[in-house]
């Protein structure tokens, strides 16, 4: 029980939850971006979520084991991960909304 605690600990719901947010929102962005272009398709919202829940979300909560087994990498190794996570979702996002047309400096892409 010990080792469930400090993995919770660790890994923080406020922080798996802003990943699950950016997700959801990179998800939508994505959608509407297909939409306008005239290039949805059904099946590229699995790709997705096969690609981004699973490799950063899954591999969050990996590193997150990872740390509560070998307290070495701690606290600071999963806040970077999550940072990172955060960093590349949201360049995302704003990948997406300047294809919508949104005046997003190319810096931020």
């Amino acid at each position: 029980m010990e080792y469930i605690n400090q993995f919770l600990a660790m890994v923080d719901g406020a922080k798996l939850l802003t990943i699950l947010v950016l997700i959801v929102v990179d998800l939508l962005a994505g959608v509407i971006v297909a939409v306008k272009e005239g290039t949805f398709q059904l099946s590229k919202i699995a790709d997705f979520l096969n690609t981004s829940v699973l490799y950063y979300l899954g591999g969050y909560l990996v590193l997150g084991v990872a740390a509560t087994a070998e307290p070495q990498i701690g606290a600071p190794v999963v806040f970077a991960a999550w940072s990172l996570l955060g960093v590349t979702m949201i360049g995302s996002i704003f990948a997406k909304l300047k294809k919508l047309g949104l005046p997003i400096p190319d810096k931020m892409t």
